[in-house]
């Protein structure tokens, strides 16, 4: 038997679309019927080679925001059978660390890397991965709502967790039109904060505003005054309590760290190499704040963010449906900061 996927030979190399043999099962692992699957920015971090780059590990398949239905199990699989309605974990935790039994998966001490680069991934009719990484999707959740909350709710939700967002807050996310940021906004605010949407592009600006409620106030980060529009924005609270980085523009995250307000918080998700950001330490006694990093979500907040969208209180924001053939120039508009919202494969 065989399938359509697209493949990675090289990291940084360009995707193509080829007939490759239907994978099987090994022991310990599960086989999806893929439904559907996220085209997005943290996947072309990882084309690019951007969370790891070894040679032996290409060529590969990626893909890893995905959901679909279980069709094929190996042996030593309990707990998962045919017909599962499923969504995928991206990390590959060990489950038996102490972060693991604690629940933080996210945090495993014996890292395995990550579905997509360490093993093939969801860019195709049907992926094997191990049976621990399959998790149980609502069945009033759809598999395009599914493979939004693998990583583009269930980031936010660790986020919100996280900084402890509730209605005392003024949020301030960065990057606010992507499919972190415009999930984060819209959580944020469903908790009771007020959000300030941030992004660079007057059409990004837009969609921020058609897609988001009253609570959540688009907000130029182009401007010269961009901290001082922060600042003026929170009277009450002389600058936001929590600022999300989705970017990684050293600047931009400068000047909210300026704005923030006292015992604010500021977290960054963006793991690019070779950026820094170093406030000196007055400034964090002063204001007494934090600069913490939000590292993905656990197992379980996968699976809460699932559930979100199953009782309707987020409301998932795809921008574009497409099929395999459409993934590789996807990618190509991605690089060149041409998409917003979220791109979904629907092989």
């Amino acid at each position: 038997m065989t399938m359509k996927a697209c493949v990675l030979e090289e990291w940084g190399g360009p995707l193509s679309v080829e007939t490759v043999p239907e994978p099987d099962p090994g022991p310990g692992d599960v086989r999806i019927d893929v439904r559907a699957c996220g085209v997005t920015r943290t996947i072309e971090n990882a084309i690019q080679g951007g969370l790891a780059d070894d040679p032996a590990l290409t060529p590969r398949i990626p893909g890893h925001e995905c959901a679909g239905i279980v069709d094929a199990v190996g042996d030593d699989v309990d707990g998962v059978t045919p017909g599962d309605r499923v969504v995928a974990y991206f990390y590959l935790s060990c489950g038996d660390c102490s972060a693991c039994r604690r629940g933080e998966t996210n945090r495993c001490l014996d890292f395995g890397g990550w579905v997509g680069v360490n093993c093939d991934g969801a860019y195709a009719e049907k992926a094997v991965i191990p049976a621990e990484n399959v998790l149980s999707l609502p069945e009033a959740t759809s598999f395009v709502e599914g493979a939004v909350a693998a990583d583009g709710l269930a980031t936010p939700l660790h986020i919100c967790r996280r900084t402890g967002v509730d209605d005392t807050d003024t949020v301030v996310v960065i990057g606010a039109a992507g499919r972190v940021g415009i999930h984060l906004s819209q959580l944020a605010a469903a908790r009771g904060a007020r959000v300030l949407a941030a992004d660079i592009d007057d059409d990004r600006l837009a969609h921020v505003d058609r897609v988001t409620g009253d609570a959540v106030q688009p907000i130029d980060a182009r401007e010269d005054r961009f901290g001082e529009r922060l600042r003026e924005a929170t009277p009450t609270d002389r600058g936001p309590t929590v600022v999300v980085d989705t970017v990684g523009d050293v600047a931009t995250l400068g000047a909210a760290w300026d704005a923030l307000g006292m015992g604010g918080q500021v977290v960054t998700l963006t793991t690019h190499h070779q950026r820094s950001f170093a406030p000196p330490l007055k400034e964090f006694v002063v204001k007494e704040g934090a600069l913490l990093g939000s590292r993905y979500a656990t197992k379980a907040e996968v699976v809460d963010a699932a559930k979100l969208f199953a009782t309707e209180r987020i409301s998932p924001v795809v921008t574009e449906r497409i099929g395999l053939e459409e993934v590789p120039a996807a990618h190509e508009r991605i690089r060149d900061g041409e998409s917003h919202g979220m791109i979904v494969l629907e092989p």
